[in-house]
């Protein structure tokens, strides 16, 4: 039998069939898996672009609602529940897709929530995406796919019954959990979907239900919003409203102001001016106000907004408010004392009246400063009598101004004092309670910081019958030998500690002596 002769038709069948069995057995072709990456990445960036214009719509939602509260808050919770389960959506696909990496590549979940596709390094690989998404079901019911397609439906669902019945045929959700119709192997959604697809696939068909997810979203939320723009703009109460960085201005500075119509629109720029002959340039309802601070003391300031209604109505909206010019002033003060101790964190506070902390930027002569946030410093000394915090301020305009500098004295750290039990100096003390000590101590006393010394040796001389004993020990504890004669010690004798020597922050010192009588 001759063979009938192929058409192009078939030539080009039969070269598909070749090139799809070639794939089969390379099981995918590089440039296959990095077009998956290069779509991947376009849905991720159509999903941030999303978000962004998701964001702005909930934005223009929250200014309709504080001009017409009673009649935006209804459409303003819905657009806020919209907002939620869109939130819980997503989120539960960017953990499918983590699952995903996670297992697949065998690394962390912290190091596959920031992987990026192009650096996966087992794209291809099927088995564990199928294990997850379709399980050991036949249908994938028992694996991630069917809840996943559950929550899409309810998700469009709830949309779609935002959506007036009237309007549902112009305004649709486009989330498709439809099985396909054209399935040689008749699958259903979720094994059309998730059913032996390699890691990339499955990564970017869930980057594409994300987008559709935010989407929808938007198209919601834009419907919600514009049911309300009829009447937004009919308000009852219109202000006109002034607002300062700031009203405390230092002298050489500039005072700065946004003034503006409370309800505004696009569309109808109001017309904005400061006495009698200053216009502002207003972009989106704002009047952008700056003048020279020149002089000192408060200065008031009136202006007039007016705007044209769509009838030709011209509404006239006054308003007054006032700043305070003042010459710049530094404040340093320090928390705990009026000098400063070397060898310590002397805590210190600094600020400016109407320039930000973070503006200033602080340097110290005769110390070094560590900065502890919100305006506030340790400055350990490093030397000399006297420690200088010199301070200046970046102003608006980027000009660097010298605030001044404040002085403080350096003292030295006071000696700490021993301690015997309870006594400092001199004292008395029964044989029994002496003989329960273990050593001595050394306190600060009414000293503001809280600081510590160690007593580092000592002498204790004991006035016996036979004489004078003097025993020494080398650290802060009682010798056995001192411990002795406690206990040998008779009533109404007395003791000394001498040469005792202790190390604080200050460094070494020697304290001054003790002397107990025992009774």
């Amino acid at each position: 039998m001759s063979s009938a002769k192929e058409s192009p038709r078939q030539k080009m069948i039969g070269m598909m069939y070749l090139v799809l069995t070639a794939l089969l057995a390379l099981n995918v072709s590089k440039d296959i898996l990095d077009a998956f990456v290069i779509v991947n990445k376009g849905l991720e960036n159509s999903n941030l672009n999303f978000t962004e214009r998701n964001e702005k719509l909930y934005a223009d939602f929250d200014l309709a609602k504080t001009v017409d509260p009673v009649l935006v808050t209804p459409n303003w919770k819905k657009a806020q529940d919209a907002r939620k389960e869109s939130e819980k959506l997503v989120a539960y696909i960017d953990e499918l897709q983590k699952q995903m990496i996670t297992e697949t590549e065998k690394v962390e979940k912290s190091v596959a929530d920031t992987l990026q596709m192009q650096n996966i390094e087992n794209k291809d690989k099927y088995d564990i995406p199928t294990n997850i998404m379709i399980g050991d079901s036949e249908d994938g019911s028992k694996g991630a796919s069917r809840e996943l397609k559950n929550k899409l439906i309810q998700y469009r669902e709830l949309l779609t019954g935002y959506i007036l019945p009237v309007d549902r045929k112009n305004v649709k959700v486009d989330i498709n959990t439809d099985d396909p119709k054209f399935s040689e192997e008749n699958e259903n959604w979720e094994l059309y979907n998730f059913y032996d697809r390699p890691l990339v696939a499955c990564l970017t068909i869930l980057s594409k239900l994300k987008n559709d997810v935010k989407n929808s979203e938007s198209l919601v939320v834009d419907y919600l919003l514009k049911q309300t723009d009829g009447e937004v703009m009919k308000f009852d109460t219109v202000a006109a409203k002034v607002v300062s960085q700031s009203n405390y201005v230092l002298l050489g500075g500039e005072y700065k102001a946004d003034v503006f119509l409370a309800a505004f629109s696009k569309t109808k720029k109001p017309e904005i001016t400061i006495g009698e002959n200053i216009k502002l340039d207003v972009k989106n309802g704002l009047g952008k106000y700056t003048v020279k601070a020149d002089k000192e003391g408060i200065v008031d300031y009136e202006g007039m907004i007016r705007i044209t209604s769509a009838k030709g109505k011209e509404s006239v909206f006054p308003f007054k408010s006032q700043y305070i010019v003042a010459r710049p002033s530094l404040t340093v003060s320090l928390d705990a004392m009026n000098v400063m101790y070397p060898g310590l964190d002397n805590p210190v506070s600094i600020s400016v009246p109407g320039i930000p902390t973070e503006n200033l930027s602080v340097s110290a002569t005769g110390g070094t400063l560590i900065a502890t946030g919100s305006g506030k410093y340790n400055v350990k000394v490093s030397g000399g009598t006297k420690v200088d915090l010199n301070v200046f301020a970046t102003m608006d305009n980027g000009e660097k101004k010298n605030m001044g500098t404040m002085s403080f004295r350096v003292r030295p750290i006071p000696k700490p004092k021993a301690k015997f039990w309870e006594i400092t100096d001199s004292g008395v003390m029964s044989k029994s309670v002496a003989e329960a000590q273990q050593g001595l101590i050394a306190q600060y006393d009414n000293f503001v910081y809280n600081i510590t010394a160690k007593v580092t040796s000592f002498k204790m001389i004991v006035f016996t019958a036979s004489g004078v004993l003097e025993l020494q020990s080398t650290n802060n504890m009682l010798t056995p030998q001192m411990k002795e004669q406690l206990k040998l010690i008779r009533r109404n004798s007395r003791i000394m500690f001498e040469d005792i020597q202790a190390v604080g922050p200050g460094g070494a010192v020697k304290l001054s002596p003790l002397t107990i009588k025992i009774n």
